[in-house]
């Protein structure tokens, strides 16, 4: 049997700051009208019974824990590449952040088109389809392995996933998409936090 449990809090959109009930002005950065009701976490809560078995799980002597080696991704960035250790590991989330216009957006449709033996997902919620073509002729260099994805809702985007199932998943940018079960607008600490657990989840699974 399973329970569903919603728990909210109030969170500050300027400065991200956590408050037990909702004020009109926050007590950490004094911003006013800044305070939102947020869903911090929707969970279902699992009820076992007798017959059911047990998790599998177990804790480990960290001497006992043996040690693979990841076969990274190599990109054509011999710098990129040397910045994450030798390449992408599979699995691992990587978040690229800077200034606006310092061409993060430039520097992760390369990588993506770099990508010529993984069939990688380009989502963006800011450009269109066609713009992002237009930047990857200006950039010389077009894949069959890139595909393409304008949309800005993560459910919606994790269903492409699942149809898709790619190697490598681009997201530009996180500030730019939203969750369904928030009411807060897209790029609110509330919507970034929660589109990256989502994100998260769904590669993790």
């Amino acid at each position: 049997m399973a329970k569903t449990k919603v728990k909210t809090a109030y969170f500050c959109q300027s400065c991200g700051s956590q408050h037990p009930k909702w004020q009109g002005q926050c007590s950490v950065c004094k911003e006013w009208n800044t305070v939102v009701e947020e869903v911090v976490q929707k969970e279902v809560v699992k009820v076992w019974s007798k017959n059911e078995s047990k998790h599998k799980v177990k804790a480990l002597k960290v001497a006992d824990i043996s040690i693979e080696n990841e076969e990274r991704i190599q990109t054509d960035n011999i710098e990129l590449d040397r910045v994450l250790g030798g390449g992408i590991v599979p699995g691992a989330i990587i978040l690229l952040g800077g200034e606006p216009g310092i061409g993060k957006s430039t520097l992760m449709l390369q990588l993506a088109l770099s990508l010529r033996n993984c069939k990688t997902l380009y989502v963006s919620g800011e450009e269109s389809g066609s713009q992002i073509k237009l930047r990857a002729e200006r950039l010389d260099a077009l894949s069959d392995k890139l595909l393409i994805c304008s949309e800005i809702c993560i459910e919606g985007i994790i269903k492409w996933i699942d149809k898709v199932k790619p190697d490598v998943l681009v997201l530009d940018s996180v500030q730019t998409f939203y969750t369904e079960d928030l009411q807060s607008a897209p790029g609110s600490i509330g919507q970034v936090r929660e589109v990256a657990f989502k994100i998260f989840q769904e590669i993790t699974k």
